[in-house]
C-alpha cells in the first residue's frame, strides 16, 4: 500500500532577510547548507530571474512552493512594495504563518544573541544605511522593524523555538543542524506513519451519498443568491446529528467541479473554533494578508473584497465550534458585520459564498439570525444564516442509487444485483452514515475505479 502522503522533506529552502544589512549572513547561510545537504536549494531574491513579473507575486509564489522558511531578521525593516503596508519581509512571513498554520511548523527563526558580535555588525550594517536616508524615513523603519521583531516572538510565544547566534560561524552552523533535525523527524515518522489501502473510496464521494434534498436546497439557493444583485455574500449551515457525514458533505463541497467550475474553494477552520477573533484571523490567513496582531471585521473585509474583484470565493469552515450559542455568535458578531462591511467595498463582480458546518442538529425554532425555509425566495435576506435540510440517516435506496450513478462518475459498473446486495449490506442494521461508508469500504469494490 502506498504512504498516506509523500514526506515532507525540505529541500527548497526560501530565506527572508533584508538584502543589504544582512547580506555576508545570508549568503554564507545558502552557502554552508547547499554545500553539506546537495539536495537543498535555497532562494535569496538576488538569484531569481523572473523578469516581467511583480515582486510581490514571486515572492509569495516561492514561500508557497518551499518546503520550509528561514527567517533571518535584523535591525532594518526594508522596502514596503506599493499599495502594501507590511515591507516584503514580513509579508514573506506572514505568508509563511499562513501556509504553516497549525502544529510543528518548518518556519525556522534566526536571531542574533543580545550583546554578541552578530548582533553588533548588523546594528552598524543598518546604522550605516540609515545614514543615508532622510531622518524620518530612518525613525519610521526602526520602529518598524521592532514591532515586526515583536509580532515574529509574539508568534513564537506559544512553545516554538527561535535559535539565536553569537557569531556567523555559529549562525551557518545552527542553520544547518535545524534543517538536518526536522528532515531526520519526518524520516522517522514515515517509518512508523500510517498507510492508506489503495481502494478506499474518496471522501468527496462518500459525501454525495443520499444528499439530493441538501444539494437540491442549496443549488436552488445559489441561484437565487446569483439573481440578486444587490448582495455580494450568502453563507449556507450544514448541520445534522453528530458524525452524521458532516466531513464527507465537505469534502463534496470542497470538490464540487460542476458548481465552483476550476475554482478551489478555502477548506478548514481556525486553531480555536469557539473563538470570532481567532475565525477572522484564519480567514485573513486564508486570503493571503495573515494578521499576526489585532485583526478585524473590516480588516477581513477589505481582504475580502480584493480577492473578489478577481472573481467568486467559497469558503468552507469545517466546525463553527462547540460553544451553546455558537450559531447566534457566529451570525451576530461575524456573520452580519462582515455582510454589512463588504456592501462598502467594491467586489464586483465576484460573490462570496460561505459555508458553516455545524456537527449538532439546528434547534427548533431556528436561533436569531438563522434562516431554514424558501430559501430560494427572492426577498432572502442574506444577512442571515441559510441552513440547509438537516443530513440524516442512510438507506438502502440512497447508496443503490449511488452505485448506480458510479459507472458515470467513477468507472465503476455493477449489475442490479451487486448492487442492492451492497446497498442493501451497507444499511443494515443502522443507516448511520460512518456505518455505512465503513461497511461500503468493506465490499472492496472501490479498487475497481478508472
Amino acid at each position: 500500500m502506498p504512504p498516506a502522503a509523500d514526506i515532507a522533506e525540505i529541500s527548497q529552502i526560501f530565506l527572508s532577510a533584508t538584502a543589504q544589512d544582512c547580506k555576508e549572513f545570508r549568503e554564507a547561510v545558502r552557502d554552508f547548507v547547499q554545500d553539506n545537504i546537495p539536495t537543498a536549494k535555497i532562494f535569496l531574491q538576488e538569484d531569481w530571474s523572473e523578469g516581467g513579473h511583480f515582486v510581490v507575486d514571486v515572492c509569495k509564489a516561492r514561500v508557497m512552493g518551499s518546503d520550509g522558511y528561514v527567517g533571518l531578521f535584523g535591525f532594518r525593516y526594508g522596502w514596503i512594495p506599493p499599495s502594501f503596508q507590511y515591507s516584503i519581509t514580513e509579508l514573506e512571513f506572514r505568508w509563511a504563518v499562513s501556509r504553516w498554520q497549525r502544529g510543528s511548523t518548518p518556519i525556522f527563526i534566526l536571531l542574533p544573541e543580545a550583546g554578541s558580535s552578530a548582533e553588533a555588525h548588523l546594528r552598524e550594517r543598518a546604522k550605516a544605511l540609515t545614514a543615508l536616508e532622510p531622518p524620518e524615513r530612518a525613525s519610521a523603519d526602526a520602529e518598524a522593524q521592532a514591532r515586526f521583531l515583536q509580532s515574529v516572538k509574539s508568534w513564537a510565544a506559544d512553545g516554538r523555538i527561535m535559535v539565536f547566534y553569537r557569531d556567523r560561524t555559529q549562525l551557518v552552523g545552527k542553520a544547518l543542524t535545524t534543517i538536518l533535525n526536522w528532515n531526520m523527524k519526518l524520516l522517522r515518522e514515515a517509518a512508523s506513519g500510517p498507510r492508506e489501502a489503495s481502494g478506499d473510496i474518496p471522501a468527496a464521494e462518500l459525501g454525495r451519498i443520499g444528499r439530493k434534498p441538501q444539494r437540491r436546497a442549496l443549488q436552488d439557493a445559489m441561484n437565487a443568491f446569483r439573481k440578486r444583485r444587490d448582495s455580494r455574500a450568502a453563507a449556507f449551515l450544514i448541520h445534522g446529528p453528530e458524525n452524521h457525514g458532516q466531513r464527507q458533505f465537505a469534502e463534496f463541497l470542497a470538490g464540487w467541479d460542476e458548481e465552483w467550475e476550476g475554482l478551489r474553494p478555502i477548506c478548514g477552520q481556525p486553531a480555536d473554533p469557539d473563538s470570532i477573533d481567532a475565525l477572522i484571523r484564519w480567514s485573513c490567513g486564508q486570503l493571503g494578508t495573515p494578521m499576526l496582531e489585532h485583526a478585524s471585521i473590516p480588516d477581513l473585509a477589505q481582504a475580502l473584497g480584493a480577492r473578489l474583484r478577481q472573481g467568486p470565493v467559497i469558503v468552507i469552515l469545517r466546525t463553527i465550534g462547540h460553544h451553546p450559542d455558537r450559531l447566534a455568535r457566529f451570525a451576530e458578531s461575524f456573520w452580519r458585520p462582515l455582510h454589512a462591511a463588504l456592501a462598502e467595498q467594491d467586489c464586483s463582480p465576484g460573490r462570496l459564498f460561505f459555508f458553516v458546518i455545524d456537527h449538532s442538529p439546528l434547534s427548533q425554532p431556528p436561533p436569531h439570525g438563522i434562516h431554514s425555509t424558501a430559501l430560494d425566495a427572492g426577498d432572502i435576506d442574506h444577512r442571515d444564516l441559510l441552513a440547509l435540510p438537516a443530513l440524516g440517516a442512510l438507506d438502502a435506496d440512497d447508496v443503490q442509487q449511488w452505485l448506480k450513478e458510479l459507472r458515470k462518475s467513477a468507472g465503476i459498473a455493477l449489475d442490479e444485483a451487486r448492487r442492492w446486495d451492497i446497498a442493501t449490506f451497507a444499511t443494515t442494521p443502522d443507516g448511520n452514515p460512518p456505518d455505512v461508508y465503513n461497511r461500503l469500504t468493506l465490499q472492496g469494490f472501490w479498487v475497481g475505479a478508472s
